[in-house]
């Protein structure tokens, strides 16, 4: 390459033009070839959208077959004139084969602090939970649907799966120390389908409503972070515009719109992966195992009452 260039800087006469429209089409094909902008570890913007969406294909991947996971969840609701706030944080375990579930919560609303565990296991007749709540255990049988809508808005490799699956407008933000991050949005019309599927309005108590509830929904911007072999590491999203619709048309099917506006400043869910497809084993507390299972107590007392008829 240096020959070429110095042949055209260099003033040396040569005859055959051939040669010298060879030479500039060599220059021109080595800058191409070598100093196109790559994905690297830098503190540089990687703006090349092949390489985002490699990121992403990796990422669906990765999840597709690795749904096992660690993380820890955090969940902010904030909302009303006064901003009345909940911050929801958990330690989330989850195996899905067999199914097995810990989830350590702690909630926290204005100056009060309740702490609570939930487990899942699955037994031959479905889905055991158990749950403890101000030092009392109490157990329910659940079929495994279900059971896993119980802790949907916890289930971090199949939400940020359906993130991956229907965002658009992705941007790459940064890549730093390995780690991509990368901005996205879902369309208004893939809101409903995502949030239902997700439980995303759990913590508000606002999943299971009819998709009328969502008319006149806005895109939902997110972020994700994954290594750069596509591994998940974290992602967060803002459902707060889309709760505050839902929960105007709330009050309008109730015959209270107009009368007290709802106004949801932030309704954040964040996700960070410790572990992905690498989750051996869950423990499960031996007292849960003493648990109380209510319906199981009324259907034998049901049964003892049927038989002595």
């Amino acid at each position: 390459m240096l020959y070429f260039m110095r042949l055209l800087k260099g003033g040396i006469q040569v005859k055959n033009k051939i040669m010298i429209a060879m030479g500039m089409i060599l220059v021109a094909m080595v800058f191409a070839s070598g100093c196109a902008a790559k994905p690297t570890s830098s503190n540089g913007v990687v703006s090349s959208e092949s390489a985002t969406e490699s990121y992403i294909a990796m990422a669906k991947a990765k999840l597709e077959t690795s749904s096992d996971f660690t993380s820890d969840f955090y969940g902010e609701v904030k909302m009303g004139e006064d901003g009345v706030e909940t911050v929801s944080k958990a330690k989330v375990e989850m195996m899905k084969e067999p199914l097995r579930v810990s989830i350590v919560m702690q909630d926290s609303f204005e100056k009060d602090t309740v702490s609570s565990q939930l487990y899942l296991e699955k037994v031959s007749d479905g889905v055991n939970m158990y749950m403890v709540y101000d030092g009392q255990w109490t157990e329910m049988t659940l079929d495994e649907n279900n059971a896993m809508k119980s802790v949907g808005v916890y289930d971090a490799t199949k939400n940020m799966g359906l993130l991956l699956a229907a965002g658009e407008n992705w941007e790459q933000i940064s890549l730093n120390n390995g780690i991509v991050t990368i901005t996205g949005e879902l369309p208004a019309q893939k809101v409903y389908d995502i949030s239902e599927a997700g439980a995303f309005l759990q913590l508000a108590g606002m999943n299971g409503v009819d998709q009328s509830y969502y008319s006149g929904v806005e895109a939902v911007p997110f972020e994700i972070q994954v290594k750069e072999d596509g591994t998940p590491v974290a992602f967060s999203v803002d459902f707060a515009k889309t709760l505050e619709t839902v929960m105007d048309h709330v009050l309008q099917e109730l015959g209270q719109a107009g009368e007290d506006p709802i106004y949801v400043e932030k309704y954040y869910i964040s996700q960070n992966f410790s572990k992905v497809g690498d989750v051996k084993k869950i423990e499960i507390p031996v007292e849960a195992r003493d648990a109380i299972n209510y319906e199981k107590e009324i259907s034998l007392l049901e049964s003892s009452a049927a038989a002595h008829q």
